[in-house]
């Protein structure tokens, strides 16, 4: 009689406890405790020149600078990308160059402000951040974050409407709608006057 032969092919076995997401857009649901503010007067001219740069044909985009208060990052001003280089906007793409980059960080770190959001639009209403926006963002610090603007920046101009991601330790979470209404402010302020920090 034949001796049973064992296999030395092995499968591996699954690891025990929780299964841990592999994809970078498939997260857990998270307590937020910080909050993106934006005054009202940055918000609507942010979105206005947007919006005319869009032309409704390609995207624009614009980062958001300010300071971080207790668990507030609050935004002061407005960078545009076409302002800080020719920023190739297409129907589905828009670039900022390193050397545009580099230059914004020293300007930053002279006015002693920070990155505080990155805001770009899409096409149409899709409003998640795209693989190359996730992998081509200005900051990878965790409480960054990233809107999305659909219809090339069309009005209405609701924050709810918006894409509102924020930066994780896990990689990028997007905010559900109840999320957008407690941990993001446009507000009303009195204080806020247009920077020029060029």
């Amino acid at each position: 009689m034949a001796k049973d032969h064992k296999s030395d092919c092995r499968l591996p076995e699954f690891p025990s406890g929780a299964p841990v997401p592999t994809c970078q857009g498939l997260h857990a649901p998270t307590r937020l405790n910080t909050e993106l503010v934006i005054p009202r007067g940055l918000f609507d001219e942010t979105l206005a020149e947007l919006q005319a740069r869009s032309a409704r044909w390609r995207e624009s985009a614009a980062i958001l600078c300010g300071h971080v208060a207790g668990s507030q990052w609050i935004a002061d001003v407005a960078k545009f990308y076409h302002r800080l280089c020719d920023d190739r906007g297409r129907s589905l793409s828009i670039i900022l160059a390193e050397a545009a980059k580099f230059q914004l960080y020293e300007e930053l770190n002279r006015f002693q402000l920070r990155l505080i959001a990155g805001i770009h639009t899409h096409p149409e209403d899709w409003v998640d951040l795209s693989w190359i926006d996730q992998r081509n963002q200005l900051c990878s610090k965790k409480g960054f974050w990233s809107i999305v603007v659909p219809s090339y920046g069309q009005k209405p101009w609701l924050i709810e409407n918006m894409g509102v991601h924020i930066r994780t330790s896990n990689g990028w979470r997007r905010l559900t709608v109840g999320q957008i209404r407690k941990h993001v402010s446009v507000t009303e302020s009195a204080s806020w006057k247009a920077i020029k920090i060029e």
